[in-house]
């Protein structure tokens, strides 16, 4: 947990390798950065007005920071409302302004990596795979991610494609990473956890900021500028461009070309008054990249793959209006409406564009000094048009589908300070799986200062998307001695989408602790029970032999396979956090997450196998370790070393990296960076694509050159 500067009360929320080896690498790394600090000033760096760019200051460091700032770190996504992250009753990490900016990682999916209980891995060019608590793949499809609010789930494939994320890191005011259900709030899909990337608010960045990052694979510029027109009126506008030659196969030569793309966009704040605040935002992206795939012979005589380079464009586009109005002390609300369109091409030509509309109405009553009551109702529209291939069909090319929703809950203050109650529900209405209830309890208890305690009991669903009710997917062919075709044809697999079936269910527990151990060193622990039933499995539904004209005997066997609502399986783990200062100079944060499951047994075909798919995805271990350090005024050193551990599906192997960013300020207030990602080897693996056939592909090392300066 880091630091965070509440805003205003009117701002709305907006190869295998030891561990061994890799522990000696992170020593070898610090090892210098002790040396040198022995003639360090151990004084902290003071912090400066962020919004005054005519001052030259250091910026305030995770090593500035005391415990007690620690544990009032805000949260917005747990109870949509402003609230403590020592008082929340779930497992939510904080990643600051302070930590986003210290860090090596060039994309927001690299910020993620060592957040606990978050699976990243980087599969394709431009994709990655995240999720929280299992089920990881390129669509996590129970992942619910917002910017400001604003949902980044595509419904059409329930995911979210993470290189459309463009927002400027230096952007970013916080992001809030909540493990575990946020249905009870939030709605449908955000079963295993909800991130929401939150951006700064424009009176707080007044000034341009320029951030440059070059390397011999990778280059992205941003630029941002923010000014207040008057005591009441103020704006950013920025722009961003990546170009990244993508990832390699295992000899280190490039998979495909580059991905490049950039965005643009800006967000105005006026607030007229001490009640009211006003909030507008659009943003413009688009990016072309390639990715390589096999696509299945139309050829029956010779049977197999060829392989295809897909040429991918997307264009996004978005718009966002939000009214916070203060009512009274004790009584707030929220209106807020968004349009997002997407036309995305991927798969060799399979075209969506998406359309969201959407209206949400919030109110959070003080009702007294038990009762503490969020509340709302929404509405959303979601249309999508597809164009398809001979490889994927769908049953319509075009669908509309509609959403009605409301919330309730009520935060109970039994004893104050001590012990408090959250119960509530999301009631949704859609017309595809038709009602869905989503109910929580949550207790917090603090039997002593220093120790606070919490436990929750969540139900929550995931909805089909429209691949999963409506779509006919011809991707994979088995040929014959391979382990899954014990047959003398080569049987080639059709993947079906079945319209009239349950969304996948979720009855969650939670328990978690979290501890001022003193010194300046806080611990926070959460475990988890996830019992999941309705999961979509593959099961075999029909199957013939393939004939052509003239030909007395098959050349084939062609099956049927639906995407059938019978799965079931069980999941468990737990996550912790220990941070502190090792010395005033030298902060540490260790995170570590273990992650464990059982397949459920479906009698009428093979759903263990079938859900080993996206369970297999994710690792069992991980362990995240990071060091940062303040040399004096001018300098500071961070460092993170990741452990993984192995996948069981795709034959992917545990690896070990490190991180290192070595910054150096200049008097004018600029920032000059050498930053190196994925140091410990020449390239690893971290996903295999499991959608379609392609080619496994490898992360490079890589070093690259930074200059942030803002005037």
């Amino acid at each position: 947990m880091q630091i965070s500067t509440p805003s205003p009360a009117l701002r709305a929320p907006a190869t295998g390798v030891s561990l061994s080896r890799a522990v000696l690498a992170l020593a070898l790394l610090a090892m210098p950065v002790m040396v040198q600090a022995q003639d360090a000033d151990d004084v902290p760096a003071q912090a400066g007005d962020a919004a005054d760019s005519s001052v030259s200051t250091v910026p305030a460091g995770l090593l500035d920071v005391s415990l007690e700032d620690l544990l009032t770190i805000e949260s917005t996504s747990v109870a949509k409302k402003r609230q403590r992250v020592s008082d929340s009753t779930a497992a939510v990490y904080v990643i600051t302004q302070d930590e986003i900016r210290r860090s090596a990682a060039p994309t927001i999916p690299d910020l993620l990596r060592g957040v606990p209980g978050v699976e990243v891995g980087h599969l394709a060019n431009g994709a990655y795979a995240v999720s929280i608590r299992g089920f990881n793949s390129r669509l996590t499809n129970s992942l619910l991610v917002m910017v400001d609010g604003r949902s980044q789930f595509i419904s059409t494939i329930s995911g979210v494609f993470w290189d459309q994320l463009m927002v400027p890191m230096s952007d970013i005011e916080r992001i809030e990473v909540v493990r575990g259900p946020g249905a009870a709030l939030w709605g449908a899909n955000s079963s295993n956890g909800v991130i929401n990337i939150i951006t700064k608010h424009s009176a707080d960045s007044g000034g341009t900021s320029v951030d440059l990052r070059s390397g011999l694979r990778q280059q992205d510029v941003s630029i941002s500028h923010g000014e207040r027109l008057s005591d009441t009126l103020s704006y950013r506008a920025y722009g961003s461009y990546r170009h990244d030659d993508g990832l390699v196969n295992a000899q280190g030569d490039d998979i495909g070309r580059r991905w490049a793309g950039g965005s643009g966009g800006m967000r105005l704040d006026f607030e007229p008054d001490e009640r009211n605040a006003y909030t507008f935002q659009a943003e413009y992206g688009e990016g072309r990249f390639d990715t390589p795939f096999r696509l299945v012979s139309t050829n029956l005589f010779a049977p197999g793959y060829f392989q295809f380079q897909a040429e991918n464009v997307f264009k996004s586009f978005n718009v966002l209006g939000r009214w916070t109005r203060r009512q009274s002390d004790t009584f707030d609300w929220s209106l807020q409406t968004q349009y997002n369109r997407l036309d995305r091409t991927e798969f060799g030509g399979v075209g969506v564009r998406w359309q969201l509309a959407d209206i949400d109405l919030g109110l959070h009553w003080r009702a007294s000094e038990v009762h503490d009551v969020s509340f709302g109702v929404g509405a959303r529209l979601l249309h999508d048009d597809i164009s398809q291939t001979p490889y994927v069909r769908f049953d319509t090319l075009s669908a509309t589908d509609r959403w009605i929703s409301g919330y309730l809950q009520d935060d109970i203050t039994l004893i104050p300070e001590v012990l408090r109650v959250t119960l509530g529900t999301k009631v949704e209405n859609n017309n595809f799986t038709g009602f869905e209830i989503q109910p929580s309890a949550r207790v917090f208890l603090r039997p002593a200062r220093h120790l606070s305690l919490w436990g929750a009991v969540s139900r929550a669903v995931r909805t089909p998307s429209r691949f999963e009710r409506n779509a006919h997917l011809s991707l994979f062919v088995a040929l014959p001695g391979e382990p899954n075709n014990p047959t003398p044809l080569p049987v080639y697999t059709t993947l079906n989408g079945v319209n009239d079936r349950n969304p996948e269910v979720l009855i969650a527990y939670e328990a978690g602790a979290r501890v001022n151990l003193g010194g300046n060193w806080s611990f926070d622990v959460a475990g988890y029970f996830n019992d999941y039933s309705s999961l979509t499995v593959n099961v075999p539904t029909g199957a013939n032999l393939l004939f052509v004209p003239n030909v007395p005997f098959p050349l084939g066997l062609a099956v049927d396979v639906g995407f059938l609502d019978t799965g079931t399986a069980k999941t468990w783990g737990g996550e912790a956090t220990l941070a502190g200062n090792v010395l005033p100079w030298w902060k540490a944060t260790l995170n570590y997450s273990h992650f464990n499951f059982k397949l459920g047994i479906d009698p009428s075909a093979g759903a263990p196998s079938s859900l080993l798919f996206p369970l297999g995805y994710s690792p069992r271990n991980q362990i995240a370790l990071r060091n940062n350090f303040d040399i004096g005024d001018a300098v500071s050193i961070d460092t993170q070393l990741r452990y993984v551990g192995r996948l069981e599906q795709g034959n992917i192997p545990a690896y070990a990296t490190a991180d290192l960013r070595l910054t150096y300020r200049l008097s004018n207030g600029a920032e000059l960076s050498l930053v190196g990602t994925n140091l410990l080897q020449d390239r690893h693996i971290e996903f295999n694509q499991q959608d379609y056939p392609a080619p496994r592909a490898y992360v490079p090392r890589a070093v690259s050159g930074q200059l942030r300066y803002r005037f």
